[in-house]
């Protein structure tokens, strides 16, 4: 069993027949992690990527630090892009923060939250928060007083439209607040919130359950006069919640850099440490829902000190991304042999900061790196990930001309199992249509807008056959 994967369009465009197949032949059993040559950032970024979030129409804003140019025009430290990876010249954030952008959340309404280490955003006095509108400007309704005086590194968006902030301050516009803060909508702290004396160092990473009770992960080692080390649960109100305790956790010279849910409630923590409570983690481990490691989960022999980011594929595995570059484990921690990353990241620190999985599986990779598996990059990559897997034998070939077109496309499956569904995607990876996917010819008329637009069969069994196709 091995996903199946698109290679690189433009390698595979025969210049004289102009007839692209989707057999074994060109869609080989290869490993997830291969490069997407579709996301056109080009040279990419002149510095370092820490943020990314996308929104609901596939654009992604993006932030880090010292971000001057992106494929060779100059840029603040916060950008959008289009799905396509092309600037989007409709958001302008003028000269940007006056420092490093370490996290984004985005509203329901557009807006764009940013923190980070910046005092000022675009010559206005904007203390380690800031709020814009959905074309780039200031918010400048956004009522935050004297906000933060330290850095912010997280921040999260309630349902309720209230706004989690986490970091190194010990004030929020003048209010005594350890390390975390709730606001409501408009800016002004949440009188209903009330973490008592908070952490007693810095917080760096902030998720929600579902309940309303927040987990915070950290280099603290207490939270409001209770031992608490590198990760805390709070009720929504921000009282300690005693039914979670991770014991002695990281120890003292740990830092827990990223978490993230999983549907049965366990808690995946990533950072700087060795060993949690005793055992060998080397970066990662698995809390229940009480706190203490979950001894289904031990990823001590594949992860490594200094993850970053987590994320939690639709299927269970385990994305780990860090000073180690991308990692994929199962949900019991063993490396996963179907993902490889080529010869990986390179250039730079060669550290993967930030992750941000795509609704059709491909993986964001933002940092300090200038190539991935060869290929010149600039701090932000896109590449394969759907988490799938079938027998080679068991593939319908996929057949598609000319390719490029000017818009008519003859499309064909032939051999194999069929798939349960062919669909067409825009480049903004949306389904504009739905084909016959048995045997036979079907005609396509891809949309009038140039781009790259991707076939798609997919599968009962979850395997994803993806071959792209140029609309000039």
């Amino acid at each position: 069993m091995f996903p199946i994967h698109v290679r690189a369009w433009a390698r595979m465009l025969p210049v004289a027949a102009g007839l692209l197949i989707g057999s074994m032949s060109v869609l080989q059993a290869q490993a997830d992690g291969t490069f997407d040559p579709s996301f056109a950032q080009g040279t990419g970024f002149a510095g370092d990527v820490y943020a990314m979030v996308r929104q609901p129409d596939g654009k992604l804003v993006i932030g880090g630090n010292q971000l001057s140019l992106y494929n060779g025009t100059a840029v603040p430290s916060v950008v959008r892009l289009g799905a396509d990876g092309a600037l989007d010249g409709t958001f302008d954030a003028g000269s940007g923060p006056d420092g490093w952008i370490h996290d984004l959340a985005l509203q329901t309404d557009g807006k764009v939250l940013v923190v980070g280490t910046f005092s000022n955003f675009n010559g206005l006095s904007s203390r380690r928060l800031v709020r814009l509108m959905p074309n780039g400007s200031v918010d400048t309704g956004f009522n935050i007083g004297t906000a933060a005086n330290d850095w912010v590194t997280s921040v999260v968006v309630q349902p309720d439209g209230k706004i989690l902030i986490a970091g190194h301050f010990d004030q929020f516009n003048g209010t005594a607040a350890g390390g975390v803060a709730r606001l409501l909508p408009d800016g002004t702290l949440d009188p209903a919130f009330n973490a008592g004396t908070g952490a007693d160092q810095e917080v760096n990473v902030i998720v929600l359950r579902p309940d309303g009770r927040i987990l915070l992960g950290g280099y603290f080692t207490t939270f409001s006069g209770a031992t608490r080390n590198k990760v805390v649960q709070l009720n929504a109100d921000g009282s300690l919640d005693a039914s979670f305790d991770p014991g002695a956790g990281g120890g003292s010279s740990a830092s827990v850099r990223a978490m993230v849910l999983a549907p049965d409630g366990k808690v995946l923590c990533g950072g700087n440490f060795w060993d949690w409570s005793g055992s060998t983690a080397n970066g990662a481990v698995r809390l229940l829902t009480d706190g203490s490691p979950d001894p289904a989960f031990d990823a001590s022999a594949t992860s490594e000190y200094g993850i970053t980011d987590i994320r939690l594929q639709p299927d269970g595995n385990i994305l780990l991304s860090g000073t180690m570059g991308l990692k994929r484990v199962t949900t019991t921690g063993a490396v996963d042999p179907a993902f490889s990353t080529g010869t990986g990241f390179f250039g730079g620190l060669q550290v993967v900061v930030s992750l941000l999985l795509l609704p059709d599986g491909r993986i964001m990779a933002g940092g300090q790196f200038n190539e991935y598996d060869g290929n010149a990059v600039g701090s932000i990559v896109r590449i394969t990930g759907a988490n799938v897997g079938m027998d080679e034998e068991a593939v319908a070939r996929l057949r598609a001309w000319p390719n490029p077109t000017s818009g008519t496309v003859q499309v064909a499956m032939e051999q194999g199992t069929p798939p349960a569904a062919l669909v067409v995607l825009d480049p903004l990876g949306r389904i504009v249509q739905r084909l016959d996917p048995g045997r036979g010819i079907t005609t396509v008329e891809l949309p009038p807008a140039p781009g790259v637009y991707m076939l798609e069969a997919r599968y009962a069994t979850g395997a994803v056959v993806r071959m792209p196709v140029v609309r000039r």
